[in-house]
């Protein structure tokens, strides 16, 4: 609109490195969950197969297979289904934040029951502000960002997949609690012992002196 040649180059690059910065993060985020609920036997036992350099093969390919799957989708009904690809994920990625906020806070309040919150090497300056406003805000979200498919006529496949993603993951955590027999674990009871770790001397890096930078071998394992 400003006579610029360049500006549409200039966010197709900003574009694009978006995209491979989320594409690269996924791969690696799906690939370490399908890994490790493999080795927590909550997947098959081939998810968690390492070859030599301990990397876990199968799921990078298991993982890369989907999202392949996921970016053809884009091509089929003029990418409808892309469209209830992006609003599922979107709302499975909302309700992880929660999950994780509640975690964060039943967590801290246990340390506090069981007095050792003291034991705490490190502590979330946000801590307890931060955690509710991820659990409030993200749950406004779940419940309107999907606003567009009442106004102006109720479009009731878009509704499916707005929302489609809350019954099934409240069947699932129902489902098993039912199918295991579990309960939630009062905040005296949880195992705050278990794999804790602990620091050691040798694991604070004492190399990083006045002169670090200039030293590139240190900026790029800060950095990685």
């Amino acid at each position: 609109m400003v006579g610029s040649n360049v500006a549409g180059s200039f966010i197709n690059a900003v574009i694009m490195t978006s995209v491979l910065s989320a594409g690269n993060h996924a791969l690696f985020a799906g690939t370490r969950l399908l890994y490790t609920l493999a080795v927590d036997r909550h997947a098959p036992q081939v998810f968690a197969r390492l070859n030599r350099n301990k990397i876990p093969w199968i799921s990078v390919l298991a993982t890369s297979f989907i999202s392949a799957l996921c970016f053809t989708s884009s091509f089929i009904g003029a990418g409808q289904v892309w469209t209830w690809l992006q609003n599922i994920v979107g709302v499975s990625n909302q309700l992880s934040w929660i999950a994780i906020g509640i975690a964060s806070l039943r967590f801290r309040a246990a340390l506090e029951v069981q007095g050792k919150t003291h034991l705490l090497p490190f502590r979330n300056w946000t801590y307890p502000w931060g955690p509710w406003f991820s659990v409030v805000l993200n749950l406004l979200l779940v419940l309107v960002q999907g606003w567009n498919c009442f106004s102006p006529s109720f479009d009731g496949v878009a509704f499916v997949s707005y929302y489609i993603e809350l019954p099934i993951m409240l069947v699932m955590f129902v489902g098993w609690k039912v199918w295991n027999r579990t309960s939630i674990v009062p905040l005296s009871d949880m195992d705050l012992e278990t794999d804790v770790y602990e620091i050691h001397s040798g694991d604070i890096d004492n190399n990083l002196g006045p002169e670090w930078g200039n030293n590139l071998q240190t900026i790029i394992r800060l950095l990685f």
